[in-house]
């Protein structure tokens, strides 16, 4: 007979995930419980979370979720089942900021990885997680796209300063040698 105990673990579990948008499953393999406390705090600045769960109740319900919802019957095909010791890192609606922080630690400690994460409801696998982990957040490609279209033009009002400027230096380079 199935215990009641687990059977909430599985829903709440289903909630998280029909709440949160944004999640990727980790592996936390051999991980010290100092290093993932470290990592909840750093995560907690981002408003992500880390949830630590058994494979099977992870399993169990994204399954009872794809009976409803595509997404998550996209990833039950292509990811499970689950192996090696697993979290749950849930991520704000600025997702870029919690996976950012997560690879961080990540290159510091070689013991946690990606498995697959959900983002604005399409699926990604471990190494497409890591590239988009890797970019640069939504507010600093913003400023780099105020910077570039600021730069042209403050080049070209430069370039043509740049001859009269020169023409007032030599002019008063003159007039100290003549007086």
């Amino acid at each position: 007979m199935v215990q009641q105990q687990k059977l909430d673990i599985v829903h709440k579990i289903q909630d998280l995930l029909s709440k949160n948008a944004n999640f990727s499953f980790i592996k936390i393999d051999k991980t010290k419980h100092q290093a993932l406390e470290s990592l909840r705090k750093d995560l907690k600045k981002t408003k992500s979370s880390l949830r630590v769960m058994k494979n099977t109740l992870l399993e169990k319900a994204v399954a009872k979720l794809s009976e409803k919802d595509k997404k998550f019957e996209e990833i039950k095909k292509a990811f499970f089942p689950l192996k090696e010791t697993s979290a749950l890192l849930l991520l704000d609606t600025d997702w870029n900021k919690g996976l950012g922080t997560f690879y961080q630690f990540s290159k510091k400690d070689a013991t946690v990885g990606f498995k697959f994460g959900l983002l604005d409801g399409t699926a990604y696998a471990k190494e497409t997680l890591l590239q988009i982990a890797q970019l640069p957040g939504k507010d600093q490609l913003m400023a780099n796209i105020v910077c570039s279209f600021k730069s042209p033009t403050s080049r070209t009002v430069f370039a043509l300063k740049f001859n009269l400027m020169k023409l007032t230096n030599i002019l008063r380079e003159k007039s100290k040698k003549a007086s």
